[in-house]
């Protein structure tokens, strides 16, 4: 339990860090609500035991709590990480949400990135776009107007997808009121029954599951694989603390201060730096400085999502009533809980490049105060 704390508050932190550029406001407290009949302008950064909307909110929501609630209307994209997500209302844009439970009973403009013990989609939902969840239940009443990929332990569908359908369950069971539109690719223990299969208007691939016993050598590679990485990962953090505190702590303090801007730099340069390094490889003499470029760059990457460990790691012990912990403390839990994020399925691409612009914009936030406290 107590990493799954950790990845839902670090979760919320790295979704607040991906909004576009708006006026933002910040607010902590026990319950956080747009009250009913108010119209709020601008983005929402919200933190309590619960956050609520009930009336409009003109922007983003991201919200971290033991409960979020969306019974009004956002027009935004819902980066939302609590117990209980809620969304009953209106949603102008994509929406991505981790919990324990995620309830859906509303009306999504964008898509749906869930990851969660229990994802429902009630039967009124729509959403516009497609869904990626993760889930150990995952029932679908609703209607889903694109694709559907989705790994769970049991997914039920008995609403309408109207794209086609990739599945990975230990059980699928689509019940006499589903459709499936496209086609269905789907992994189970037991196949579909004839009957359900006519309920796909395309066409429909069984791949039999991989056996427990033939995958035990690839899980325990990958397992090995993945504690080699965090390894790495953890004694170059405790390294970059050991040999450059004061650094580090400045490219933390950096990105949050600037969050939206860090993570905007930090998109920019991911996207330029390759570019412009390749361009200047084109030419003899650019060769060598292009090739120097991207090695730089590279290692840049892998730095990046240093400080965003330490920045989370002291976030994830304040809450837990360790405020004046050691930043080589901070730097491993910070450590641990980026790379059990990166784990999750599908949704761990999303916190990795997450992380990185958020790193590689504090690097950049850095260098421009420094160039400004200098004359530059």
């Amino acid at each position: 339990m107590a990493h799954r704390a950790m990845g839902l508050m670090l979760t919320a932190a790295l979704a607040a860090a991906s909004t576009p550029a708006a006026a933002q406001e910040t607010e902590a407290g026990a319950v956080v609500t747009v009250p009913s009949g108010e119209v709020r302008e601008g983005d929402l950064y919200a933190a309590g035991e619960a956050v609520r909307v009930l009336g409009r909110l003109a922007g983003d929501l991201v919200a971290g709590a033991q409960r979020v609630i969306v019974d009004g209307q956002v027009e935004g994209d819902v980066f939302a990480a609590a117990r209980t997500v809620d969304l009953r209302g209106a949603i102008g844009d994509s929406t991505r949400v981790v919990g324990e439970q995620v309830i859906v009973d509303a009306t999504i403009d964008g898509d749906l990135i869930a990851g969660a013990n229990r994802v429902q989609i009630l039967q009124s939902t729509v959403i516009r776009g497609g869904v990626a969840a993760a889930a150990s239940s995952l029932e679908i009443d609703g209607t889903v107007e694109e694709d559907l990929r989705a790994a769970a332990g049991e997914l039920v569908l008995r609403g309408t997808v109207r794209g086609d359908a990739n599945v990975i369950a230990d059980r699928l069971d689509l019940a006499p009121d589903a459709r499936i539109e496209g086609d269905l690719d789907y992994r189970t223990r037991i196949p579909l029954s004839p009957e359900a299969a006519a309920r796909v208007a395309g066409a429909v691939r069984y791949e039999e599951p991989i056996d427990e016993h033939e995958d035990d050598g690839g899980a325990a590679w990958g397992f090995l694989f993945w504690t080699w990485q965090a390894g790495a990962a953890l004694l170059a953090g405790l390294l970059a603390v050991a040999l450059a505190r004061p650094l580090v702590q400045q490219l933390a303090s950096a990105i949050a201060g600037e969050t939206t801007l860090g993570a905007l730099l930090g998109f920019g340069a991911f996207l330029i730096v390759p570019v412009g390094a390749a361009v200047v490889m084109m030419t003899l003499v650019g060769l060598p400085i292009g090739i120097i470029a991207m090695l730089l760059f590279t290692v840049a990457l892998y730095v990046a999502k240093l400080p965003i460990a330490a920045w989370a790691g002291d976030q994830l012990l304040a809450r837990a009533g360790r405020p004046d912990a050691s930043p080589y403390a901070a730097m491993a839990v910070g450590i641990l809980a980026l790379y059990l994020l990166f784990e999750i399925p599908w949704l761990g691409g999303l916190f990795w490049l997450a992380a990185t612009w958020l790193g590689l914009g504090a690097m950049v936030l850095s260098g421009r105060r420094y160039l400004t406290a200098n004359g530059g």
